[in-house]
């Protein structure tokens, strides 16, 4: 027990672990890559664009893409490697309570993602946050084509007569 309250002692005992400089480096890194990151799912987003609550919901989750990345870097960047800041940010973001439902699963995800791109720009992990960035906008440019070529073949098949409309597709 009485290593566990020198842990905590010794971990509020630090200030700021970045110079201003990094601390501007690491957002401004988080916000590019969270620009590209919303950019891409814009660019890929699969559903009805003409709906126009969908449509909202489309450029409220792209602009959220871009805030939580910002804020991933931010949180890691004031939590650092305090013990007492981490547990302090816990219990403060616990007090939050999201009311609002995403239709798509898919963007939970999305959104989930976009937290961990600022976070590694927070932690000053520059190659993995690129890296990572690029990699998931290819997956979500793959999927975008799976899903388009899914829908040309259905639609070539109910011209065909193979299938009966359904009016639960999503297009």
């Amino acid at each position: 027990m009485q290593e566990l309250f020198q842990v905590i002692k010794d971990s509020s005992a630090g200030g700021v672990s970045q110079s201003p400089l990094q601390i501007v480096f690491n957002l401004s890194m988080a916000m590019i890559l969270g620009l590209i990151y919303a950019y891409v799912y814009r660019l890929t987003y699969v559903r009805k664009k003409t709906d126009k609550v969908m449509k909202q919901e489309m450029i409220n989750i792209q602009y959220t893409l871009l805030l939580l990345s910002i804020g991933g870097a931010f949180i890691w960047i004031v939590v650092a490697d305090n013990l007492v800041r981490a547990f302090g940010l816990a219990g403060a973001l616990s007090l939050i309570r999201f009311r609002t439902r995403v239709k798509d699963p898919s963007n939970t995800i999305k959104v989930f993602y976009a937290i961990i791109i600022g976070m590694s720009c927070g932690l000053s992990q520059y190659y993995a946050a690129i890296i990572g960035t690029v990699f998931m906008c290819f997956v979500l440019t793959v999927i975008y084509y799976i899903k388009a070529h899914e829908k040309k073949m259905k639609l070539l098949s109910r011209e065909k007569g193979l299938s009966p409309k359904n009016d639960d597709d999503e297009d």
